[in-house]
């Protein structure tokens, strides 16, 4: 798979490119600083990601220099992703997986877009486009029709309660139980709707993604969310609709364009100015094979080295709504998804840090990731410094400081790591040259599945 994300844009454009092992990549695009929702982007170049290679690339904005390792590489099947934000430079495609890319988005804080954020939950969320189910009476906040029952029911990450649909209880990280967080897990990787695309078969016709397929992308991202101690985030049907064209247009991208995925010229095969905007606000992948499934590819995020853009918009905490789009059966990947992650109405906490993998019990595969990250509002988080301990062995471990851009969500430091995290062990990492003293925390890897 493939990905690419968006950044909001201050001062010139930037841009980078990434792989995901396993098969996806990311990337990215920018947007003017203005929030007014319009897409700016920024030039992306691919090298070397058609089918076949074993791990795709992206890119974002901005002048690639050198193309290491984005020859073909491999045999599997490819993909690739782009993701609104970027750093300049490029990155390899890692060689061994199947292949896969995607892109993000950039914009500091998720302010951009802000103008139809207000509609989120209020309508029926995780319609996709598709015509609303019709209920007796109007469905409140954080709610949607659901079809079969032709009643009000909560939207995935909220629960009724004193008769409303309000977030679910999130709790420290720390205070999750290994229950709690193998249960979310699991929860969150199940689908429940293996085919969400709903379309002509026509190369242009978008069509609309089923309930089942929004809703399955809203459990998996307020899944990862959870882990955090976040809140969850509702998607917002217009932006839903204006994904899903993002999507169609992005499945038939030319991975030999010199111009980015988010500014994708009026001339691009199954161009629509709302598709063609909408990349330049959104994390996109391509061959995720669903719109869930491509979440854990921008978490994971590997390629993206000097970014780590896909990532910080997913665990942005102000972010919400969201647009969900997906579309298959065309283009080097057979199918590209778009999220749209420029808003930024959400009310739920906003901790002074939080890290991936999540402090205390944390599923292995999140472990597992090559890059660590830690980010939040204290200051001086960006040139901040980690160590990490092996508490079992009381031994140091050896970690590699990755200097991060910022404006991708909130500021971020990262580390990298060649040992391999075990299940049973405690590493405890201790973050120091932050303006109000060092934090420290355990991570604890846990199998779920």
């Amino acid at each position: 798979m493939r990905l690419q994300f968006a950044r909001v844009r201050r001062a010139g454009v930037v841009g980078s490119l990434l792989a995901i092992s396993g098969g996806s990549l990311v990337g990215c695009s920018l947007l003017n600083s203005s929030d007014d929702g319009s897409s700016a982007g920024a030039p992306t170049s691919f090298a070397g990601a058609g089918p076949g290679s074993t791990a795709g690339m992206s890119s974002g904005g901005g002048d690639v220099n050198g193309t290491s390792g984005s020859a073909t590489a491999g045999g599997a099947s490819g993909g690739t992703a782009s993701n609104p934000a970027g750093a300049a430079g490029v990155t390899a495609a890692a060689g061994t997986s199947s292949g896969g890319m995607s892109s993000a988005g950039t914009s500091s804080g998720g302010t951009a877009g802000k103008g139809n954020a207000g509609a989120a939950g209020a309508s029926t969320a995780g319609s996709g486009g598709m015509p609303a189910a019709t209920c007796p009476m109007a469905c409140g906040a954080n709610a949607k029709c659901e079809a079969a029952t032709l009643t009000c029911v909560c939207s995935p990450g909220f629960v009724t309660m004193n008769g409303a649909c309000s977030a679910a209880p999130v709790g420290d990280p720390t205070t999750h139980t290994q229950v709690d967080v193998c249960d979310h897990w699991k929860a969150g990787h199940v689908i429940t709707e293996p085919k969400p695309l709903t379309a002509s078969g026509t190369e242009c016709d978008a069509g609309t993604l089923k309930a089942g397929g929004i809703t399955d992308t809203l459990v998996r991202i307020n899944m990862f969310r959870w882990l955090e101690g976040m809140g969850p985030v509702t998607d917002d049907p217009a932006y839903d609709a204006a994904a899903q064209l993002c999507a169609n247009l992005e499945s038939w991208w030319d991975f030999s364009s010199t111009v980015s995925a988010h500014m994708p010229p009026a001339t691009s095969k199954c161009y629509t100015k709302s598709g063609g905007d909408t990349a330049g606000q959104s994390n996109i992948s391509w061959g995720s094979n669903g719109p869930a499934q491509s979440i854990d590819q921008y978490m994971q995020d590997n390629g993206n080295e000097t970014t780590l853009g896909h990532r910080r918009w997913i665990m942005n905490p102000p972010l919400n709504p969201i647009g969900i789009g997906y579309w298959e059966k065309g283009g080097m990947y057979n199918n590209a998804s778009c999220l749209r992650v420029f808003a930024s109405t959400g009310t739920g906490p906003k901790p002074s840090w939080n890290a991936v993998p999540p402090a205390g019990f944390a599923p292995i595969e999140m472990a597992k990731y090559g890059q660590w990250s830690f980010e939040g509002s204290i200051a001086g988080i960006p040139g901040a410094t980690a160590t990490v301990l092996s508490v079992e062995d009381n031994k140091q471990l050896a970690v590699t400081m990755q200097t991060l851009s910022q404006g991708y969500g909130q500021n971020t430091m990262s580390f990298k790591h060649d040992w391999v995290p075990e299940v049973g062990k405690t590493y405890r990492v201790t973050v120091t040259g932050l303006t109000g003293g060092n934090v420290v925390y355990d991570v604890k890897p846990v199998t779920c599945n």
